[in-house]
């Protein structure tokens, strides 16, 4: 059975309405790292990543959406489509421009490699620069009212745990402002330095392709960014979860009995099954919150990843072969270029696997708190049973497009690829170096 559609069944008990914040016992389990206190109704939505919204709503990447109220989005206007439809079709335009720029003359000056394995490289990568940007745009098209149900999801889950528990989730996305810097600051000094490279004049199809070519690549590593933040979001709320569920557990109630002779203990395992009931419901909306964002973004990354993959080896394949060329000397401006690759990718991938790791472990760590719930009557015991029952034979993934598991392994195995394709392409390298060795021994 799916954990989209795990249903508690539960012996029903008289709900408890708490009136004022403070009048909740339990609040005081919320952490100061993901709960404040300060209620703002005028707070913008998703303030933390307010400025990562507007870059893709205003790429067409995602709707201008009206914000009803600090807890609710609605869909787009008439206007605000026509522009996302707008900006969809002029990058459309650009995308075929560029394309038949790639296979035309015009592109001639962009491509200063001498040998056909270089230039073959090359030609790869711009093409999977282009196909990741055209499919990341296609498939936010197609999932816009998607990513607005999702967005609606976590604000109304935000909305239940404030009028439960008396206290506002914070979003703690922060690193998204400073991954969008690096991001634009990598971007345009590649360009600056593409530029430099070229010799002669650069003609006008030339400055579009280079400036075309940093607008993909950076919107693509924006969303990539966006996606990690909201995953960012959805860890935050499993471990309010679990730490609310923590609270019940064995040696927690041990250390509130022994306090309890001083002092009313903070949380009562009579209020376990209400509780429960509560934290069952508010797991299963993050689950499917958690499983939305997958479907909605694990084409888009797993092409992200290819694309990476492949950015990443030829980077370092180019650094060897200039190194190897030049008897250990390496040009500045080669250097500069590939470790500005280098780190921009680098750093979305330790990106993507931390937060797809993070929020992983969250939401399969349930399951093993609750089994160490301390239970002393049959009624929770079998409240506990009925969710493990459920959840013991579910392994919650996020995974790229079903192919496989996105984790913190996953930039230790991108780059164990990496180097066995390195060594693939260095054996091609010195393959094409004896064919042109063994013809200018024939001519002479």
């Amino acid at each position: 059975m799916s954990p989209n559609t795990w249903v508690i069944e539960m012996n029903s008990h008289k709900s408890r309405s708490f009136t004022h914040p403070q009048a909740h016992p339990r609040s005081q389990l919320s952490n100061d790292a993901f709960a404040r206190r300060a209620v703002s109704n005028d707070n913008p939505v998703f303030e933390d990543i307010s400025t990562i919204l507007s870059v893709l709503k205003a790429s067409g990447l995602l709707p201008f959406y009206e914000q009803l109220s600090s807890y609710e989005v609605g869909p787009p206007s008439k206007t605000n489509e026509f522009y996302s439809f707008f900006v969809r079709g002029v990058v459309h335009a650009l995308t075929i421009f560029n394309i038949y720029s790639l296979i035309t003359p015009n592109s001639a000056q962009l491509f200063f490699s001498l040998r056909e394995t270089d230039n073959v490289n090359q030609w790869i990568e711009l093409l999977l620069c282009i196909f990741t940007y055209t499919l990341t745009v296609f498939v936010c098209a197609r999932n816009t009212k998607s990513m607005l149900e999702i967005m609606n999801e976590i604000l109304k889950l935000d909305k239940e745990v404030l009028r439960q528990f008396g206290v506002v989730l914070s979003n703690n996305c922060h690193f998204s402002v400073k991954f969008l810097v690096v991001i634009v600051c990598c971007q345009a000094y590649i360009m600056v330095l593409r530029i430099y490279a070229v010799k002669g004049v650069i003609t006008p199809t030339s400055y579009i392709l280079i400036a075309f070519y940093a607008f993909q690549n950076g919107l693509t590593a924006t969303y990539i960014v966006f996606a990690s933040a909201l995953l960012r979001i959805v860890c935050i709320r499993f471990h309010f979860v679990n730490q609310l569920l923590n609270a019940f557990t064995y040696v927690q109630q041990q250390k509130l009995a022994k306090k309890s002779r001083r002092q009313p203990p903070v949380s009562k395992m009579e209020h376990f099954p209400e509780d429960s009931l509560f934290i069952y419901r508010t797991h299963n909306k993050l689950l499917r919150i958690y499983k939305s964002i997958n479907e909605c973004c694990s084409l888009i990354i797993v092409c992200f990843l290819g694309y990476s993959f492949y950015t990443v080896t030829t980077n370092w394949y180019n650094l060897f072969v200039q190194i190897t060329n030049n008897k250990g000397i390496i040009s500045a401006h080669i250097l500069q270029w590939c470790l500005a690759w280098l780190c921009l990718h680098t750093s979305l991938l330790a990106l993507l696997s931390r937060s797809c790791g993070a929020t992983t472990y969250e939401a399969n760590s349930t399951s093993q708190i609750l089994a160490r719930v301390y239970g002393k009557s049959k009624e929770f015991q079998n409240i506990i049973d009925k969710f493990l029952t459920k959840s013991i034979k579910q392994e919650v993934q996020f995974t790229a497009y079903g192919f496989f598991a996105i984790d913190n392994s996953t930039l230790f195995k991108i780059f164990s690829a990496v180097t066995t394709y390195l060594v693939i392409l260095i054996q091609f390298k010195q393959l094409e170096d004896s064919k042109l060795e063994e013809q200018v021994q024939n001519e002479v």
